[in-house]
């Protein structure tokens, strides 16, 4: 039994027999019960009664009525505790007991809890200003790397250029990123219109899509929301979804990105489609999700999935409805 109520409970029951045998015993002795000439059995039930159960009984039942409302008064607290610990988790800020009100046996846990949770996100914060000091360094040597791609013969300037655009859009994405998680604390975040990002994003996509044989277009299910981020870093997301979506589908197919209802973008592609679980492992840093000649970053889902959870949103699969992924937001 883990509850402490329950715990509680068991403990006075038992208490409360080995007491009454206790009592049972002394009264016996002090009234001759265990002698040669007891005295009779109705006298005997009465002394019982009056001596043994009934103290016993009210003794009981005060202690447990006062240990029940000590209880609830430590419950209320421990859960008001474990609320501000899950707000500071959902705006990755560490969790400070100092005004938690504790009882002194569960403080030590609380400040362990406490100190955990600040060595996490001080540790964050590192991961995140070395990406960010990172992507920031790498775009000037990718710089150069495009002009210098000038001096050399055409073919092989234009397989180069390949990667290193794709790899400068993941720098891009990085950053983006590390911007993404530096505004999630805000108290007062930016909005994004996720309807006017659905929008853009599919006018920018529409050439790729029609040099590669297919559509794109964009569909909005009123009504819309607006969720607190950065707009360059959900369209990038977003982005990121609609290429795959754009590989994903046959030639002559269609992709459809459509906003709503309510604060959701999904992307509806013309192949076969992901479930969840698939979509989960598709996450995971390096696994490509797409069709795209070997060789390309294989990042790109991964830094969507972060950069939607940074905003507070989910990627799931549309199955087994439709093909497609759709990023659901936290309505704020």
């Amino acid at each position: 039994m883990r509850s402490i109520g329950g715990q509680i409970a068991l403990g006075l029951a038992g208490a409360g027999i080995f007491s009454a045998c206790v009592l049972i015993i002394l009264v016996g002795r002090q009234y001759g019960f265990f002698t040669d000439y007891p005295p009779p059995l109705t006298a005997t039930w009465v002394e019982i009664v009056d001596h043994i159960i009934i103290p016993l009984a009210v003794f009981l039942l005060l202690f447990g009525a006062g240990a029940y409302w000590v209880i609830r008064r430590v419950s209320q607290r421990l859960k008001a505790a474990t609320r501000e610990v899950v707000a500071s988790a959902e705006r990755l800020e560490s969790y400070d007991a100092a005004n938690a009100r504790l009882p002194a046996e569960i403080e030590p846990f609380a400040k362990a809890v406490a100190h955990l949770s600040e060595k996490l996100e001080a540790y964050a914060r590192r991961q995140e200003a070395f990406a960010a000091d990172a992507a920031h360094e790498l775009k000037t040597p990718l710089a150069i790397l495009a002009l210098e791609l000038d001096n050399l013969p055409a073919d092989v300037a234009a397989r180069l250029r390949t990667q290193l655009e794709a790899m400068t859009e993941m720098v891009d994405q990085f950053l983006l990123l590390a911007r993404s998680q530096s505004i999630s604390p805000l108290s007062n975040p930016p909005r994004v219109s996720l309807q006017n990002v659905a929008r853009r994003v599919a006018g920018e996509l529409a050439p790729t899509a029609v040099a590669e044989g297919k559509s794109i277009a964009f569909q909005c299910s009123e009504p819309t929301e607006k969720v607190p981020g950065l707009e360059e870093a959900v369209a990038a997301a977003l982005r990121t979804l609609a290429v795959n979506a754009i590989r994903a589908t046959p030639s002559g197919g269609e992709v459809i990105i459509e906003s709503g209802p309510g604060a959701v973008v999904s992307v509806f592609d013309g192949g076969d489609g992901i479930d969840n679980a698939t979509l989960d492992r598709l996450k995971a840093r390096g696994v490509r999700a797409d069709l795209a000649p070997s060789g390309t970053a294989g990042l790109g889902l991964a830094i969507a999935d972060r950069i939607a959870a940074a905003h507070g949103a989910e990627l799931h699969s549309c199955l087994p409805e439709r093909a497609g992924i759709r990023l659901s937001f936290a309505v704020q």
